[in-house]
């Protein structure tokens, strides 16, 4: 099991730094073009959405065990804003690279996939730890 834990942690590593990769890099010269709309939602809303969304989950996994021993019923609060921190660090630093823009709307997209994300762990942990208890972890 400790293999299975060493990995959860890598992989939340692995996304952390592709979270600031997207935030940071210039897609320019890439031709992405997110300024289209989808469903009447700007395509870059979704894809902030998108890419914070799986924030909790991951963490979740990565530190479910350590959460829950120090912080006991404010391990899911911790978690939403150890994810709202990211969100204003990235907003952050894109306001440094001169290629980019910072939008309040973005940090917005950002925190509504935290927060879908957390309330899902927060409803159905209980079903999960009954039904398949600890089994990844």
């Amino acid at each position: 099991m400790k293999k299975v834990r060493l990995l959860f942690k890598v992989l939340f590593l692995i996304y952390i730094c592709m979270v600031f990769f997207f935030c940071l890099y210039t897609f320019n010269d890439t031709g992405v073009d997110l300024s289209k709309y989808i469903f009447g939602i700007r395509a870059d809303r979704l894809a902030h959405f998108i890419m914070f969304f799986p924030y909790p989950f991951s963490a979740w996994l990565a530190a479910k065990r350590e959460l829950r021993e120090r912080l006991g019923k404010y391990s899911h609060v911790v978690l939403l804003i150890s994810g709202i921190l990211l969100a204003l660090t990235t907003e952050a630093l894109q306001s440094l690279n001169p290629s980019r823009d910072t939008d309040p709307l973005d940090l917005v997209a950002n925190i509504t996939g935290l927060l879908f994300a957390t309330a899902i762990i927060y409803k159905t942990e209980k079903f999960i730890d009954h039904v398949w208890p600890d089994r990844l972890q």
